[in-house]
């Protein structure tokens, strides 16, 4: 075995420290006798690369304090701590040496015994009260562990089961879990006990994220497996947390005692037993329905200083419901699975640290996405309102003329419209009026044939287009165009040629509302607004897909073309494709940015 390191026997000289027992990404341990007080105890070296940060040095002093002042029968007893300067004399490296003297524990991890011998349903029970007995003590006393697992329970020489490297994450981490590992941003927690917002790399931890990781390790002890696999790094381990509960125990695990279980470990931190205490008690119940009185001395493991809910809850006369007999054979045990004996080792207790980049993303901020949805809906509504409108075709002259002539020209889109003007050649003609907004056509309808002589002033009338009273609103396109029927002039002029053409604005004399472009554009913005509002609640319910927003770019497409179209026939203003394009992209960009927000804002309060 290694022995201890020469600076870290001159940082304690009170101490005969031996060999080393074990060691992990937190330290390493080494056995010693305390000669004052004639005990043996183990000493925790922090890490050299962790001790020469001054931030982990102040938590390592904080937290010596404060463990040593911890004494509870299922916690491991802090005894000293040192956090000295070591100068260079003899074989001791010149350095920082941050250690923890500690309780000797000589009894091997729960992990370890789990692995060698197995344990009976009761002695997983037995074991997981003492981990949550300790756990409540220390709560009470205000520290988090954030590390929990069947490697950091270990059992002395009595036989009793204790907490191990209670505060030593924090130390590591700090409060918001992070720390600095050769540079390296790093997290702290095991994968396959590390709850979903550890995973997450939150900031804010409470006494549910060791009821998860407790809940974790009763998982492993019942079934053989831990209730997420933790092989492909964090990002992969959190998306497992993330796509639903992990297995049941199965059929051979008491039903009520595996619905406890479950509840530990919830997605959801609120949805978990409030405290280790409650939990404890709910276990204690639900393996007294299901092994019966006496199932805790049974079991072989002492459970001490427990509290009177959890006393109370053992007594079978205290709990509702059939009391099963403990059965008169010895209980099977329950060994690791496949899972848990793959090589390497896939239980990797010493990993308590992993990488920061590859946590997976925790929920976007909602003001970004929010931000972009009201600059574009700002955006969008004055943009509709001030767009300026198609200018009006110059006014050529007097060889056509509609209604009272000029470029802008008002008639009842319903009825016939006179056209007048001055034949050019001698001919037969037809007079053809085309209504279009923003180049699509609203309708077309030609005159009965005319005939004129060269020079000659000619007038008709144009009956009204098929669809032009109900689809055009505001001021659209017009087109009057002289199509020739027959030529008397002898000019070799072509049947279907135009003789004259006019562009010129239209304002139907009919109210807008009553068009498809105003009542239809209105329409469609309520449409659209109510649809995006589904899909908003569908969201903070959880009742819609993750894709909403894409699917919101649709319904964002027709709001934005119905303003624009309803806004422009309201205005009496000639529409323009550009003003068009760039309300129906604007809206698109609003409806899928604000549902974006709404999601996030969703995200993080189920993260909170």
């Amino acid at each position: 075995m290694t022995p201890a390191p020469p600076e870290l026997v001159a940082a304690l000289p009170k101490y005969r420290l031996t060999d080393e027992l074990g060691r992990g990404s937190g330290g390493v341990v080494y056995a010693g006798w305390d000669s004052d007080l004639a005990r043996r105890v183990a000493v925790k070296l922090l890490p050299a690369r962790l001790a020469a940060v001054p931030e982990i040095r102040v938590r390592f002093r904080e937290e010596g304090k404060a463990l040593a002042r911890l004494d509870h029968p299922h916690v491991v007893r802090v005894y000293d701590y040192t956090d000295a300067e070591v100068p260079a004399d003899g074989p001791a490296q010149a350095g920082r040496v941050c250690a923890l003297v500690l309780e000797h524990l000589s009894g091997g991890t729960l992990r370890e015994r789990f692995t060698e011998y197995g344990l009976t349903m009761q002695q997983s029970c037995a074991a997981t009260l003492s981990v949550l007995t300790g756990l409540q003590a220390a709560h009470d006393a205000g520290m988090l562990h954030r590390d929990i697992k069947a490697g950091n329970a270990m059992f002395d020489d009595s036989g009793s089961l204790k907490v191990t490297d209670f505060g030593l994450a924090r130390i590591v981490g700090g409060e918001a879990t992070l720390a600095t590992r050769d540079g390296r941003p790093t997290v702290s927690g095991t994968l396959g006990y590390m709850s979903p917002e550890q995973a997450r790399g939150e900031r804010a931890l409470d006494e549910r994220t060791d009821i998860y990781s407790a809940a974790a390790v009763l998982y492993l002890l019942l079934t053989g497996r831990l209730p997420y696999s933790p092989q492909g790094g964090v990002g992969a381990y959190h998306a497992r947390q993330t796509a639903g509960p992990p297995p049941h125990p199965g059929a051979t695990v008491p039903a009520a005692l595996a619905d406890i279980t479950m509840r530990g470990l919830a997605y959801h931190r609120e949805q978990r037993p409030p405290s280790a205490g409650s939990f404890a008690e709910e276990i204690a119940a639900r393996a007294t329905v299901a092994f019966g009185a006496g199932w805790l001395d049974a079991s072989g493991l002492r459970l001490r200083d427990m509290s009177p809910a959890v006393r109370k809850a053992l007594t079978p006369a205290a709990r509702s419901g059939p009391v099963l007999p403990v059965p008169g054979e010895d209980p099977v045990s329950v060994r690791p699975t496949v899972i848990v004996d793959v090589t390497p080792a896939p239980i990797r207790d010493s990993a308590s640290l992993v990488p920061v980049e590859d946590l997976p993303p925790g929920p976007p901020s909602p003001r970004l996405p929010a931000l972009v949805a009201l600059i574009a809906a700002v955006l969008l509504v004055v943009l509709a309102f001030t767009w300026p409108a198609r200018t009006a075709p110059r006014y050529e002259g007097p060889d056509l003329q509609v209604g009272t002539g000029g470029s802008t020209v008002r008639f009842d889109l319903s009825e016939a419209v006179e056209v007048s003007g001055r034949a050019a050649r001698a001919a037969t003609f037809r007079v053809r009026l085309s209504l279009s907004a923003s180049g699509i056509p609203l309708g077309t309808s030609t005159s009965e044939p005319v005939t004129a002589a060269a020079g000659q002033a000619w007038r008709t009338t144009v009956p009204p287009t098929s669809l032009g009273r109900w689809l055009a609103g505001g001021a659209v396109q017009g087109r009057i165009e002289t199509i020739v029927v027959t030529d008397r002039s002898d000019a070799g002029i072509r049947t279907g040629t135009g003789l004259a053409l006019r562009e010129l604005t239209v304002r139907p004399t009919q109210p807008p509302i009553a068009s498809a472009m105003g009542f239809g554009g209105i329409l469609a913005v309520l449409i659209a607004a109510a649809y995006l509002e589904g899909e908003r609640r569908a969201l903070q319910e959880g009742r819609r897909h993750r894709t909403a927003p894409v699917i919101a770019v649709g319904w964002g497409l027709l709001l934005g073309a119905g303003l624009w179209t309803s806004v422009s026939a309201l205005s009496r203003r000639s529409p323009t494709p550009a003003g068009g394009i760039v309300c129906v992209l604007l809206g698109a960009a609003m409806s899928a940015a604000a549902l974006i927000a709404v999601r996030c804002h969703t995200d993080a309060d189920d993260a909170g």
